[in-house]
Protein backbone atom coordinates (compact mmCIF):
# COMPACT_ATOMS: atom_id res chain seq x y z
CA UNK A 1 0.00 0.00 0.00
CA UNK A 2 3.01 2.60 -0.23
CA UNK A 3 2.15 6.17 -1.53
CA UNK A 4 -1.63 5.28 -0.32
CA UNK A 5 -3.30 6.33 2.82
CA UNK A 6 -2.47 4.49 5.91
CA UNK A 7 -4.26 1.83 6.76
CA UNK A 8 -7.17 2.08 9.86
CA UNK A 9 -7.63 -0.49 12.11
CA UNK A 10 -10.03 0.58 14.64
CA UNK A 11 -11.05 -1.48 18.35
CA UNK A 12 -14.53 -0.79 19.55
CA UNK A 13 -14.83 -2.09 23.21
CA UNK A 14 -17.20 -1.55 25.61
CA UNK A 15 -16.25 -2.02 29.52
CA UNK A 16 -18.67 -3.93 32.00
CA UNK A 17 -19.44 -0.51 34.04
CA UNK A 18 -17.82 2.99 35.00
CA UNK A 19 -15.10 2.58 37.39
CA UNK A 20 -10.85 2.03 38.19
CA UNK A 21 -11.47 -0.76 36.03
CA UNK A 22 -12.86 0.66 33.13
CA UNK A 23 -9.42 1.01 30.74
CA UNK A 24 -9.53 -1.09 27.40
CA UNK A 25 -7.07 -3.04 28.30
CA UNK A 26 -7.43 -5.94 26.51
CA UNK A 27 -8.04 -4.57 22.79
CA UNK A 28 -4.65 -1.91 24.03
CA UNK A 29 -2.64 -4.77 24.32
CA UNK A 30 -3.54 -5.83 20.96
CA UNK A 31 -2.95 -2.29 19.66
CA UNK A 32 -0.03 -2.12 21.29
CA UNK A 33 1.19 -5.26 19.78
CA UNK A 34 0.46 -3.68 16.36
CA UNK A 35 2.18 -0.48 16.90
CA UNK A 36 4.70 -1.96 18.12
CA UNK A 37 5.12 -4.01 14.93
CA UNK A 38 4.41 -1.43 13.02
CA UNK A 39 7.11 0.87 14.33
CA UNK A 40 9.76 -1.59 14.00
CA UNK A 41 8.25 -2.09 9.79
CA UNK A 42 8.53 1.58 9.65
CA UNK A 43 12.24 1.94 11.35
CA UNK A 44 13.64 -0.41 8.72
CA UNK A 45 12.26 1.79 5.75
CA UNK A 46 14.56 4.89 5.22
CA UNK A 47 12.12 7.80 5.09
CA UNK A 48 9.64 6.95 7.17
CA UNK A 49 8.55 8.10 10.72
CA UNK A 50 5.72 7.13 13.41
CA UNK A 51 3.18 9.80 13.80
CA UNK A 52 0.72 10.54 16.85
CA UNK A 53 -1.02 7.36 17.78
CA UNK A 54 0.88 5.10 16.97
CA UNK A 55 0.55 6.32 13.19
CA UNK A 56 3.01 6.10 10.73
CA UNK A 57 3.19 5.77 6.61
CA UNK A 58 1.62 2.26 6.31
CA UNK A 59 -1.41 2.12 9.95
CA UNK A 60 -3.30 4.08 11.87
CA UNK A 61 -4.44 2.41 15.09
CA UNK A 62 -7.30 4.03 17.00
CA UNK A 63 -9.57 2.07 20.35
CA UNK A 64 -13.51 3.51 20.42
CA UNK A 65 -14.60 3.06 23.58
CA UNK A 66 -18.55 2.34 23.58
CA UNK A 67 -20.62 4.81 26.29
CA UNK A 68 -22.67 2.65 28.89
CA UNK A 69 -26.19 3.43 27.35
CA UNK A 70 -24.73 4.19 23.65
CA UNK A 71 -26.85 2.31 20.72
CA UNK A 72 -24.57 -0.10 18.43
CA UNK A 73 -25.78 2.29 15.69
CA UNK A 74 -23.59 4.98 17.34
CA UNK A 75 -20.84 2.69 18.37
CA UNK A 76 -21.02 1.92 14.43
CA UNK A 77 -20.81 5.52 13.66
CA UNK A 78 -18.20 6.85 15.26
CA UNK A 79 -16.04 4.05 13.99
CA UNK A 80 -16.88 4.76 10.81
CA UNK A 81 -15.58 8.54 11.38
CA UNK A 82 -12.47 7.27 11.52
CA UNK A 83 -12.55 5.71 7.93
CA UNK A 84 -11.86 1.81 8.91
CA UNK A 85 -10.35 -0.50 6.61
CA UNK A 86 -10.40 -3.26 9.61
CA UNK A 87 -12.47 -3.21 13.01
CA UNK A 88 -11.56 -5.40 15.59
CA UNK A 89 -14.31 -6.61 18.08
CA UNK A 90 -12.81 -7.27 22.13
CA UNK A 91 -15.69 -9.26 23.00
CA UNK A 92 -16.45 -10.24 26.52
CA UNK A 93 -19.96 -11.60 28.07
CA UNK A 94 -20.91 -8.13 28.81
CA UNK A 95 -20.59 -6.79 25.40
CA UNK A 96 -20.49 -9.25 22.80
CA UNK A 97 -24.16 -8.84 22.20
CA UNK A 98 -24.19 -4.57 21.76
CA UNK A 99 -20.67 -4.72 20.18
CA UNK A 100 -21.41 -7.58 17.49
CA UNK A 101 -24.31 -5.23 16.48
CA UNK A 102 -22.22 -2.34 15.97
CA UNK A 103 -20.69 -4.58 13.66
CA UNK A 104 -23.28 -5.78 11.81
CA UNK A 105 -24.04 -1.90 11.33
CA UNK A 106 -20.89 -1.05 10.39
CA UNK A 107 -20.91 -4.53 7.45
CA UNK A 108 -24.24 -2.56 6.58
CA UNK A 109 -22.90 0.69 5.52
CA UNK A 110 -19.17 -0.68 4.39
CA UNK A 111 -19.83 -4.12 3.18
CA UNK A 112 -16.17 -4.18 2.20
CA UNK A 113 -14.42 -3.25 5.75
CA UNK A 114 -12.89 -6.55 7.52
CA UNK A 115 -13.99 -7.26 10.97
CA UNK A 116 -12.39 -9.05 13.04
CA UNK A 117 -13.63 -10.80 16.75
CA UNK A 118 -11.28 -11.54 19.22
CA UNK A 119 -11.37 -11.43 23.13
CA UNK A 120 -12.63 -14.19 25.67
CA UNK A 121 -16.04 -14.42 24.19
CA UNK A 122 -14.57 -15.08 20.49
CA UNK A 123 -12.34 -17.71 21.99
CA UNK A 124 -15.08 -19.63 23.69
CA UNK A 125 -17.20 -20.69 20.45
CA UNK A 126 -15.35 -19.40 17.43
CA UNK A 127 -17.13 -21.21 15.10
CA UNK A 128 -20.56 -20.47 15.82
CA UNK A 129 -19.39 -16.68 16.21
CA UNK A 130 -17.68 -16.70 12.55
CA UNK A 131 -21.01 -18.82 11.35
CA UNK A 132 -23.44 -16.13 12.66
CA UNK A 133 -21.20 -13.08 11.88
CA UNK A 134 -20.71 -10.54 11.07
CA UNK A 135 -16.94 -11.40 11.34
CA UNK A 136 -14.62 -11.94 8.55
CA UNK A 137 -12.56 -13.46 10.99
CA UNK A 138 -12.64 -15.05 14.67
CA UNK A 139 -9.36 -14.82 16.19
CA UNK A 140 -9.23 -17.54 19.29
CA UNK A 141 -6.92 -17.30 21.78
CA UNK A 142 -4.39 -14.32 22.71
CA UNK A 143 -4.79 -11.39 19.96
CA UNK A 144 -1.48 -10.00 20.07
CA UNK A 145 0.77 -11.92 17.29
CA UNK A 146 -2.66 -12.97 15.35
CA UNK A 147 -3.54 -8.89 14.40
CA UNK A 148 0.39 -8.73 13.20
CA UNK A 149 -0.69 -11.26 10.89
CA UNK A 150 -3.78 -9.93 10.13
CA UNK A 151 -3.01 -6.39 8.74
CA UNK A 152 0.49 -7.72 7.28
CA UNK A 153 -1.82 -9.63 4.98
CA UNK A 154 -3.87 -7.11 4.43
CA UNK A 155 -0.88 -4.67 3.70
CA UNK A 156 0.63 -7.05 1.26
CA UNK A 157 -2.86 -7.76 -0.56
CA UNK A 158 -3.37 -11.86 0.34
CA UNK A 159 -5.99 -13.61 1.13
CA UNK A 160 -7.27 -13.48 4.86
CA UNK A 161 -6.86 -16.56 7.02
CA UNK A 162 -9.99 -17.73 8.67
CA UNK A 163 -12.49 -17.60 9.10
CA UNK A 164 -10.90 -19.27 12.45
CA UNK A 165 -7.46 -18.42 13.73
CA UNK A 166 -6.46 -20.24 16.51
CA UNK A 167 -3.74 -18.27 18.11
CA UNK A 168 -0.72 -19.54 19.88
CA UNK A 169 0.22 -18.58 23.43
CA UNK A 170 2.58 -15.31 23.02
CA UNK A 171 5.86 -15.09 25.05
CA UNK A 172 4.75 -12.27 27.29
CA UNK A 173 8.30 -10.91 27.63
CA UNK A 174 8.09 -10.11 24.42
CA UNK A 175 4.85 -8.14 24.53
CA UNK A 176 4.97 -4.22 24.69
CA UNK A 177 3.04 -2.49 27.31
CA UNK A 178 0.09 -0.04 26.39
CA UNK A 179 0.32 1.61 29.58
CA UNK A 180 4.57 2.70 28.51
CA UNK A 181 4.25 3.27 24.93
CA UNK A 182 0.84 5.89 25.33
CA UNK A 183 -2.07 3.63 23.93
CA UNK A 184 -3.57 4.10 27.63
CA UNK A 185 -3.16 6.95 29.78
CA UNK A 186 -4.04 5.42 33.86
CA UNK A 187 -5.00 9.10 34.70
CA UNK A 188 -7.99 8.98 32.75
CA UNK A 189 -9.54 6.06 34.07
CA UNK A 190 -7.83 6.39 37.85
CA UNK A 191 -6.75 3.22 37.72
CA UNK A 192 -3.99 0.28 36.01
CA UNK A 193 -4.23 -2.92 35.00
CA UNK A 194 -0.90 -4.96 35.68
CA UNK A 195 -0.84 -8.23 34.14
CA UNK A 196 2.21 -10.18 35.96
CA UNK A 197 0.46 -13.92 34.74
CA UNK A 198 -1.32 -15.53 31.72
CA UNK A 199 -2.30 -19.28 32.68
CA UNK A 200 -3.93 -20.57 35.30
CA UNK A 201 -2.91 -23.82 37.15
CA UNK A 202 -6.38 -24.39 38.44
CA UNK A 203 -9.47 -25.91 36.29
CA UNK A 204 -12.75 -24.64 37.70
CA UNK A 205 -14.97 -25.37 35.39
CA UNK A 206 -17.62 -22.79 35.08
CA UNK A 207 -14.23 -20.68 34.38
CA UNK A 208 -12.89 -19.93 30.88
CA UNK A 209 -9.73 -20.92 32.37
CA UNK A 210 -11.01 -24.60 32.67
CA UNK A 211 -9.83 -25.18 29.09
CA UNK A 212 -7.27 -22.15 29.23
CA UNK A 213 -3.63 -23.08 29.60
CA UNK A 214 -2.10 -24.51 32.46
CA UNK A 215 1.52 -23.11 31.95
CA UNK A 216 2.39 -20.26 33.73
CA UNK A 217 3.97 -17.69 31.48
CA UNK A 218 4.96 -14.85 33.45
CA UNK A 219 5.81 -11.29 32.69
CA UNK A 220 9.25 -9.83 33.04
CA UNK A 221 9.12 -8.13 36.54
CA UNK A 222 11.55 -5.07 34.88
CA UNK A 223 8.24 -4.20 32.98
CA UNK A 224 6.18 -4.48 35.64
CA UNK A 225 8.32 -1.90 37.46
CA UNK A 226 8.15 0.54 34.98
CA UNK A 227 4.19 0.26 34.48
CA UNK A 228 4.27 0.96 38.51
CA UNK A 229 6.22 3.80 38.04
CA UNK A 230 3.90 5.45 35.69
CA UNK A 231 0.78 4.41 37.89
CA UNK A 232 2.69 5.99 40.58
CA UNK A 233 3.12 9.69 38.09
CA UNK A 234 -0.33 9.49 37.37
CA UNK A 235 -1.71 8.88 41.31
CA UNK A 236 -4.19 6.45 40.25
CA UNK A 237 -6.84 5.03 43.09
CA UNK A 238 -6.40 1.34 42.34
CA UNK A 239 -3.95 -1.60 40.66
CA UNK A 240 -5.86 -4.42 39.65
CA UNK A 241 -2.95 -7.17 39.40
CA UNK A 242 -4.14 -9.68 36.60
CA UNK A 243 -3.13 -12.78 38.15
CA UNK A 244 -5.46 -14.94 38.58
CA UNK A 245 -3.73 -16.45 41.93
CA UNK A 246 -1.28 -14.43 42.91
CA UNK A 247 0.15 -16.69 45.87
CA UNK A 248 0.23 -19.83 43.53
CA UNK A 249 4.23 -19.66 43.63
CA UNK A 250 5.62 -17.90 46.97
CA UNK A 251 9.03 -17.07 45.15
CA UNK A 252 7.24 -15.40 42.73
CA UNK A 253 5.08 -13.61 44.98
CA UNK A 254 7.51 -12.28 47.46
CA UNK A 255 9.92 -10.75 44.57
CA UNK A 256 6.55 -9.22 43.14
CA UNK A 257 5.62 -7.68 46.75
CA UNK A 258 8.96 -6.56 46.89
CA UNK A 259 8.43 -4.88 42.99
CA UNK A 260 5.45 -3.18 44.49
CA UNK A 261 7.06 -1.82 47.43
CA UNK A 262 10.09 -0.10 45.85
CA UNK A 263 8.30 1.00 42.65
CA UNK A 264 4.36 1.78 44.11
CA UNK A 265 4.64 2.40 46.91
CA UNK A 266 2.19 4.92 47.32
CA UNK A 267 -0.38 2.49 45.01
CA UNK A 268 -3.38 0.19 46.37
CA UNK A 269 -2.86 -2.77 44.84
CA UNK A 270 -6.50 -5.47 43.92
CA UNK A 271 -4.76 -9.31 44.44
CA UNK A 272 -7.02 -12.39 43.85
CA UNK A 273 -4.96 -15.64 46.13
CA UNK A 274 -6.75 -19.05 46.57
CA UNK A 275 -7.20 -19.47 50.53
CA UNK A 276 -6.02 -22.75 50.98
CA UNK A 277 -2.85 -22.54 49.60
CA UNK A 278 -1.93 -19.29 51.81
CA UNK A 279 0.44 -19.11 54.71
CA UNK A 280 1.56 -16.90 57.80
CA UNK A 281 4.30 -15.72 55.69
CA UNK A 282 2.25 -15.12 52.79
CA UNK A 283 -0.28 -13.04 55.01
CA UNK A 284 2.41 -11.09 56.31
CA UNK A 285 3.48 -9.83 53.32
CA UNK A 286 0.21 -9.10 51.99
CA UNK A 287 0.19 -7.51 55.47
CA UNK A 288 2.86 -5.07 53.88
CA UNK A 289 1.06 -3.51 51.07
CA UNK A 290 -2.09 -1.25 50.65
CA UNK A 291 -4.60 -3.87 49.26
CA UNK A 292 -7.60 -5.53 49.12
CA UNK A 293 -7.11 -8.86 48.45
CA UNK A 294 -10.16 -11.25 46.88
CA UNK A 295 -10.83 -15.02 47.32
CA UNK A 296 -13.19 -17.72 45.03
CA UNK A 297 -15.32 -19.24 47.73
CA UNK A 298 -18.07 -19.87 45.12
CA UNK A 299 -19.90 -22.23 48.22
CA UNK A 300 -19.41 -23.51 51.14
CA UNK A 301 -20.77 -26.98 50.21
CA UNK A 302 -17.74 -29.34 49.43
CA UNK A 303 -19.98 -31.66 47.58
CA UNK A 304 -21.30 -28.83 45.40
CA UNK A 305 -17.49 -27.34 44.27
CA UNK A 306 -17.03 -30.90 43.31
CA UNK A 307 -19.32 -31.12 40.73
CA UNK A 308 -17.28 -27.72 39.33
CA UNK A 309 -13.98 -29.40 40.05
CA UNK A 310 -13.14 -27.42 42.79
CA UNK A 311 -12.37 -28.09 46.62
CA UNK A 312 -12.87 -27.17 49.91
CA UNK A 313 -12.34 -28.00 53.44
CA UNK A 314 -14.15 -25.65 55.25
CA UNK A 315 -12.16 -25.44 58.69
CA UNK A 316 -9.10 -25.11 56.88
CA UNK A 317 -10.47 -21.98 54.59
CA UNK A 318 -11.69 -20.03 58.23
CA UNK A 319 -8.40 -20.63 59.50
CA UNK A 320 -6.28 -19.58 56.40
CA UNK A 321 -9.08 -16.63 56.15
CA UNK A 322 -7.79 -15.50 60.02
CA UNK A 323 -4.90 -15.00 59.31
CA UNK A 324 -5.25 -12.12 57.08
CA UNK A 325 -7.50 -11.10 59.65
CA UNK A 326 -4.58 -11.09 62.18
CA UNK A 327 -2.32 -8.89 59.56
CA UNK A 328 -4.85 -6.57 58.63
CA UNK A 329 -5.13 -7.45 55.07
CA UNK A 330 -8.80 -6.63 53.96
CA UNK A 331 -10.15 -9.37 52.04
CA UNK A 332 -13.31 -10.04 50.07
CA UNK A 333 -15.04 -13.39 49.16
CA UNK A 334 -16.99 -14.52 46.22
CA UNK A 335 -20.05 -16.93 46.11
CA UNK A 336 -22.44 -18.16 43.14
CA UNK A 337 -25.78 -19.42 43.28
CA UNK A 338 -26.88 -21.46 40.72
CA UNK A 339 -24.50 -24.04 40.82
CA UNK A 340 -25.21 -27.47 39.83
CA UNK A 341 -26.02 -29.67 43.15
CA UNK A 342 -26.92 -26.56 45.08
CA UNK A 343 -30.26 -25.43 46.36
CA UNK A 344 -31.66 -22.12 47.64
CA UNK A 345 -31.52 -23.63 51.19
CA UNK A 346 -27.47 -24.59 50.65
CA UNK A 347 -27.20 -20.94 49.04
CA UNK A 348 -28.39 -19.80 52.44
CA UNK A 349 -25.64 -21.62 54.42
CA UNK A 350 -23.01 -20.79 52.06
CA UNK A 351 -24.01 -17.07 53.07
CA UNK A 352 -24.06 -17.69 56.58
CA UNK A 353 -20.64 -19.42 56.69
CA UNK A 354 -19.19 -16.31 54.53
CA UNK A 355 -20.71 -13.59 56.36
CA UNK A 356 -19.79 -15.35 59.75
CA UNK A 357 -16.35 -15.16 58.64
CA UNK A 358 -16.10 -11.45 58.65
CA UNK A 359 -15.07 -10.40 54.70
CA UNK A 360 -14.67 -6.64 54.16
CA UNK A 361 -17.20 -7.08 51.34
CA UNK A 362 -19.14 -10.07 49.66
CA UNK A 363 -19.23 -10.38 45.73
CA UNK A 364 -21.94 -12.62 44.90
CA UNK A 365 -23.30 -13.39 41.54
CA UNK A 366 -26.02 -15.91 39.31
CA UNK A 367 -23.29 -18.92 38.02
CA UNK A 368 -22.78 -17.84 34.16
CA UNK A 369 -22.88 -21.00 32.04
CA UNK A 370 -19.63 -19.71 30.38
CA UNK A 371 -19.12 -20.86 26.21
CA UNK A 372 -16.22 -22.71 25.77
CA UNK A 373 -15.85 -23.85 29.55
CA UNK A 374 -16.08 -27.58 31.06
CA UNK A 375 -19.22 -26.08 32.42
CA UNK A 376 -20.95 -26.06 29.37
CA UNK A 377 -20.47 -29.35 28.09
CA UNK A 378 -21.56 -30.89 31.09
CA UNK A 379 -24.81 -28.50 30.92
CA UNK A 380 -27.42 -30.64 29.31
CA UNK A 381 -26.05 -33.84 31.49
CA UNK A 382 -26.37 -31.46 34.72
CA UNK A 383 -30.06 -30.35 33.46
CA UNK A 384 -29.06 -26.55 33.14
CA UNK A 385 -31.52 -24.36 31.47
CA UNK A 386 -29.56 -20.96 30.57
CA UNK A 387 -29.82 -17.97 28.44
CA UNK A 388 -27.46 -18.51 24.90
CA UNK A 389 -26.62 -15.13 24.90
CA UNK A 390 -24.37 -13.65 26.92
CA UNK A 391 -24.11 -13.12 29.76
CA UNK A 392 -25.20 -17.08 29.70
CA UNK A 393 -26.75 -17.23 32.80
CA UNK A 394 -28.48 -19.45 34.43
CA UNK A 395 -32.10 -19.62 34.39
CA UNK A 396 -32.81 -23.21 36.35
CA UNK A 397 -31.40 -26.54 37.63
CA UNK A 398 -32.57 -29.70 38.96
CA UNK A 399 -32.37 -28.67 42.43
CA UNK A 400 -32.29 -24.67 42.04
CA UNK A 401 -35.47 -23.74 40.12
CA UNK A 402 -36.54 -20.40 38.55
CA UNK A 403 -38.56 -19.37 41.60
CA UNK A 404 -35.62 -20.06 43.67
CA UNK A 405 -33.00 -18.64 42.21
CA UNK A 406 -35.25 -14.98 41.89
CA UNK A 407 -34.76 -15.54 45.97
CA UNK A 408 -31.85 -16.01 45.76
CA UNK A 409 -31.19 -12.70 43.41
CA UNK A 410 -33.31 -10.56 46.16
CA UNK A 411 -30.72 -12.29 48.68
CA UNK A 412 -27.75 -11.39 47.15
CA UNK A 413 -28.87 -7.72 46.53
CA UNK A 414 -29.67 -7.34 49.87
CA UNK A 415 -26.45 -8.75 50.63
CA UNK A 416 -24.54 -6.02 47.83
CA UNK A 417 -26.38 -3.28 49.68
CA UNK A 418 -26.61 -3.79 53.68
CA UNK A 419 -23.07 -5.27 53.64
CA UNK A 420 -20.77 -4.51 50.99
CA UNK A 421 -22.35 -1.29 50.18
CA UNK A 422 -22.90 -0.05 53.54
CA UNK A 423 -19.95 -1.50 54.66
CA UNK A 424 -21.41 -3.04 57.38
CA UNK A 425 -17.61 -5.56 58.72
CA UNK A 426 -17.26 -3.53 61.56
CA UNK A 427 -20.63 -4.41 63.26
CA UNK A 428 -22.40 -7.18 61.59
CA UNK A 429 -21.61 -9.83 63.46
CA UNK A 430 -22.05 -8.36 66.48
CA UNK A 431 -25.48 -7.13 65.78
CA UNK A 432 -26.38 -10.37 64.00
CA UNK A 433 -25.41 -11.93 67.54
CA UNK A 434 -28.20 -9.68 69.10
CA UNK A 435 -30.59 -10.20 66.76
CA UNK A 436 -30.48 -13.89 67.44
CA UNK A 437 -30.48 -14.53 63.45
CA UNK A 438 -28.23 -16.16 60.71
CA UNK A 439 -26.80 -13.98 58.20
CA UNK A 440 -28.92 -14.87 55.29
CA UNK A 441 -32.03 -14.54 57.81
CA UNK A 442 -31.62 -11.27 58.03
CA UNK A 443 -30.53 -10.46 54.67
CA UNK A 444 -34.11 -12.06 53.91
CA UNK A 445 -35.75 -9.38 56.10
CA UNK A 446 -33.58 -6.72 54.62
CA UNK A 447 -34.95 -7.53 51.38
CA UNK A 448 -38.51 -7.56 52.49
CA UNK A 449 -37.90 -4.24 54.11
CA UNK A 450 -36.73 -2.35 50.72
CA UNK A 451 -39.25 -3.93 48.82
CA UNK A 452 -41.60 -2.33 51.46
CA UNK A 453 -39.78 0.73 51.77
CA UNK A 454 -39.95 0.96 47.62
CA UNK A 455 -43.31 2.78 48.32
CA UNK A 456 -42.65 4.58 51.63
CA UNK A 457 -40.31 7.17 53.44
CA UNK A 458 -37.18 5.63 51.64
CA UNK A 459 -38.28 5.10 48.49
CA UNK A 460 -35.46 7.29 46.73
CA UNK A 461 -32.88 5.86 48.48
CA UNK A 462 -33.96 2.56 47.63
CA UNK A 463 -34.04 3.16 44.14
CA UNK A 464 -29.72 4.20 44.17
CA UNK A 465 -29.07 1.59 46.89
CA UNK A 466 -27.72 -0.32 44.28
CA UNK A 467 -26.50 2.30 41.80
CA UNK A 468 -22.67 3.88 41.50
CA UNK A 469 -25.14 6.73 42.95
CA UNK A 470 -26.06 5.32 46.37
CA UNK A 471 -24.53 7.35 48.93
CA UNK A 472 -23.03 5.65 52.11
CA UNK A 473 -24.94 7.82 54.71
CA UNK A 474 -28.02 7.28 52.88
CA UNK A 475 -27.39 3.08 53.08
CA UNK A 476 -26.59 3.79 56.87
CA UNK A 477 -30.05 5.22 57.34
CA UNK A 478 -32.18 2.05 55.53
CA UNK A 479 -29.56 0.16 57.81
CA UNK A 480 -30.50 1.74 61.11
CA UNK A 481 -34.22 1.64 60.09
CA UNK A 482 -34.28 -2.24 59.38
CA UNK A 483 -32.30 -2.97 62.61
CA UNK A 484 -34.74 -0.09 64.56
CA UNK A 485 -37.62 -1.98 63.36
CA UNK A 486 -35.96 -5.40 64.06
CA UNK A 487 -35.47 -4.68 67.18
CA UNK A 488 -38.76 -2.67 67.95
CA UNK A 489 -40.47 -6.44 66.87
CA UNK A 490 -38.19 -8.33 68.92
CA UNK A 491 -37.29 -6.68 72.10
CA UNK A 492 -33.80 -7.08 72.97
CA UNK A 493 -33.71 -8.17 76.78
CA UNK A 494 -32.23 -4.85 77.56
CA UNK A 495 -33.53 -1.84 76.09
CA UNK A 496 -30.00 -0.56 76.20
CA UNK A 497 -28.50 -3.62 74.05
CA UNK A 498 -30.40 -3.06 70.89
CA UNK A 499 -29.86 1.62 71.30
CA UNK A 500 -26.17 0.53 71.52
CA UNK A 501 -26.54 -1.59 68.03
CA UNK A 502 -28.01 1.43 66.52
CA UNK A 503 -25.31 3.77 68.03
CA UNK A 504 -22.86 1.38 66.77
CA UNK A 505 -23.63 1.26 62.75
CA UNK A 506 -23.68 4.73 62.90
CA UNK A 507 -19.96 4.96 64.59
CA UNK A 508 -18.45 2.59 62.35
CA UNK A 509 -20.41 4.19 59.34
CA UNK A 510 -19.36 8.05 60.47
CA UNK A 511 -15.30 6.31 60.72
CA UNK A 512 -15.78 4.87 57.16
CA UNK A 513 -17.07 7.76 55.57
CA UNK A 514 -13.78 9.80 56.88
CA UNK A 515 -12.09 6.89 55.52
CA UNK A 516 -13.02 6.15 52.26
CA UNK A 517 -14.75 9.63 51.59
CA UNK A 518 -13.06 12.22 53.48
CA UNK A 519 -15.98 13.14 55.38
CA UNK A 520 -16.91 14.60 58.14
CA UNK A 521 -19.99 13.27 59.84
CA UNK A 522 -21.69 14.33 63.27
CA UNK A 523 -24.46 12.37 65.18
CA UNK A 524 -25.77 11.84 68.62
CA UNK A 525 -24.54 8.78 70.14
CA UNK A 526 -25.05 7.40 73.41
CA UNK A 527 -21.52 6.15 74.20
CA UNK A 528 -18.33 7.26 73.22
CA UNK A 529 -17.30 5.56 69.26
CA UNK A 530 -14.08 4.56 69.90
CA UNK A 531 -15.77 2.41 73.00
CA UNK A 532 -18.37 1.37 70.45
CA UNK A 533 -16.13 0.17 67.71
CA UNK A 534 -13.83 -1.44 70.30
CA UNK A 535 -15.68 -3.31 72.44
CA UNK A 536 -19.14 -2.93 70.86
CA UNK A 537 -17.99 -4.88 67.71
CA UNK A 538 -17.04 -7.82 69.50
CA UNK A 539 -20.32 -8.15 71.90
CA UNK A 540 -22.48 -5.52 71.93
CA UNK A 541 -24.83 -6.43 74.20
CA UNK A 542 -21.88 -6.83 76.67
CA UNK A 543 -20.66 -3.47 76.43
CA UNK A 544 -24.11 -2.21 76.87
CA UNK A 545 -24.25 -3.96 80.25
CA UNK A 546 -20.46 -2.83 81.39
CA UNK A 547 -20.65 0.56 79.89
CA UNK A 548 -22.70 3.77 81.23
CA UNK A 549 -24.60 5.35 78.56
CA UNK A 550 -23.99 8.99 78.44
CA UNK A 551 -25.65 10.66 75.44
CA UNK A 552 -23.80 13.34 73.54
CA UNK A 553 -23.04 14.81 70.08
CA UNK A 554 -19.68 13.91 68.70
CA UNK A 555 -17.72 14.35 65.13
CA UNK A 556 -15.90 12.14 63.55
CA UNK A 557 -13.08 14.15 60.77
CA UNK A 558 -10.21 12.78 58.58
CA UNK A 559 -6.96 13.24 59.79
CA UNK A 560 -3.41 12.56 58.62
CA UNK A 561 -3.69 9.26 61.51
CA UNK A 562 -7.21 8.10 60.12
CA UNK A 563 -10.63 9.06 60.84
CA UNK A 564 -10.68 10.93 64.59
CA UNK A 565 -13.53 11.47 66.98
CA UNK A 566 -14.32 14.31 68.77
CA UNK A 567 -16.94 15.45 71.66
CA UNK A 568 -18.67 18.39 69.90
CA UNK A 569 -18.62 21.62 71.54
CA UNK A 570 -22.13 22.32 73.10
CA UNK A 571 -24.03 25.71 72.26
CA UNK A 572 -23.42 28.68 74.40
Amino acid sequence: MSGREPLSVVFLTAAAGPGTRAAPFGAARVASALKAWSASRSSSKPGTGAGPSGANASIRVSIVEAEPDESPEAIAKRALALSPDLVGLSLYSWNSGRLEAAGAALKAARPGLVIVAGGPDASADPEALAARGPADVVVAGEGERAIVDLVEAMLAGKPLPGPVVRAAPADPAGLSSPWLDGTLDPGRWGGGALELTRGCPYRCAFCFESKGEARLRRFPLETAGKELERFEEAMVEEVFVLDPTFNADPKRMAAAVRLFSERGPNLRYFLEIRAELLTAEQARLLGSLDCSVQIGLQSADPAVLALVDRTLDPDLFARKTRLLDEEGVVYGLDLIYGLPGDTLAGFRRSLDYALGLGPNHLDVFRLAVLPGTALRDRAAGLGLDWDRAAPYLVRSTPTFGAAELEKAERLAVAADVLYTRGRAVMWFRSVAALARAKPSALLAAFADFMDQERSGPFADIVAEATTDAARHDDIERLQTAFFGDWFERRPTKKPDHALAAIDLIKASGAWTRAFAEGATTTMELGWPPEDLLDYASFDVAAFADETRRAPRRWTCSPSRDGPRFAAAKKPR
